[in-house]
């Protein structure tokens, strides 16, 4: 049987008094087995990083319970030794370079990390630029620096909120490539992020929470393949008359493109389609057949949920 890395029962943390305080978690239970990268997805303000300040003792639940490694971190500090964390923007002393920050953590840590400090420079990218004061860095460099710091003390438990925030492409793939790399040390990631297609390509499982609340979880495979249907994505000139033509076909507007719509619809339906928008005044450009992905099962869980959920 395998251990379990997190384990929330009830998890609910509101700030301020009834009935004007904020919900910011509610009832939220989630089951993060060990050895797993575990995609932990929502808009802002639904309660992500309330989430992890609470597994990290930051902050205490309203009511409910929190577990890592089967302890309870408000009452045993102790098994914090296990996890490391990186929430929000990285911050570390900008006078100090790399090296030496990551130094300073470690002697705080009671730790001889010298030969892991090397290391863990190399694979951040950060070898070349080691001896240079942090307060010259990029924000992608100190997201890259903060994932280093949270894996300083070889913990068995990496908690991330938006490590990848700041970096150019090139970085977000080499950091993909780190953390899919991480399972294989014996460690167990919890990914907070707003990057659906990353989550997708290195999360085994995911769950999506909207005002608080768990609304959808799963394997990432699973959550697929509960939506099999395919989807078209049109490229039409001008855009509101085509989603007026097209309102009875439900069309999703989260295309990351101007000029887009996304509708469901399998290969047959797309002449049917493209003959109601020519006949709207509509120009139609493309129309591409494809599988739903992780970030269509977001926008569909989100489109289901009520407006006065919280």
């Amino acid at each position: 049987m395998s251990e379990i890395a997190i384990q929330t029962r009830g998890l609910t943390r509101r700030f301020g008094r009834e009935p004007r305080g904020v919900l910011a978690v509610d009832d939220l239970s989630l089951t993060v087995e060990a050895g797993q990268v575990y995609g932990f997805l929502g808009p802002n303000g639904a309660g992500k990083t309330t989430t992890i300040r609470m597994l990290l003792d930051l902050v205490r639940p309203t009511r409910g319970e929190a577990f890592i490694f089967g302890r309870s971190p408000s009452r045993d500090h102790d098994v914090l030794r296990r996890v490391g964390a990186q929430v929000e923007d990285a911050t570390f002393y900008p006078y100090l370079s790399a090296r030496r920050n990551l130094q300073v953590l470690a002697e705080t840590g009671g730790v001889d990390a010298s030969k892991r400090i090397e290391m863990l420079l190399e694979q951040a990218g950060l070898a070349k630029r080691a001896r240079d004061r942090v307060g010259g860095y990029s924000t992608g460099m100190k997201q890259r620096l903060g994932l280093a710091a949270a894996l300083l003390l070889d913990p068995d438990l990496l908690l991330l909120d938006e490590p990848t925030s700041g970096m150019d492409p090139a970085g977000m793939a080499s950091v993909r490539e780190f953390i899919k790399s991480l399972p294989a040390q014996g460690k167990t990631v919890f990914l907070s992020s707003h990057l659906l297609r990353e989550v997708e390509q290195v999360c085994d499982r995911v769950a999506i929470i909207n005002h608080g609340r768990l609304v959808a979880e799963g394997p990432v495979q699973d959550l697929l393949d509960k939506r099999q249907d395919a989807l078209l994505d049109v490229q039409v000139l001008p855009l509101e008359p085509a989603r007026a033509a097209l309102a009875d076909w439900s069309p999703v507007d989260h295309a990351s493109q101007a000029g887009w719509l996304t509708l469901p619809g399998a290969a047959d339906d797309a002449p049917a389609v493209a003959r109601r928008l020519v006949e709207a005044g509509v120009d139609v450009h493309q129309i591409v057949r494809r599988r739903q992905t992780l970030e269509d099962v977001f926008f569909a869980v989100m489109k289901d949920e009520p407006d006065d959920a919280h």
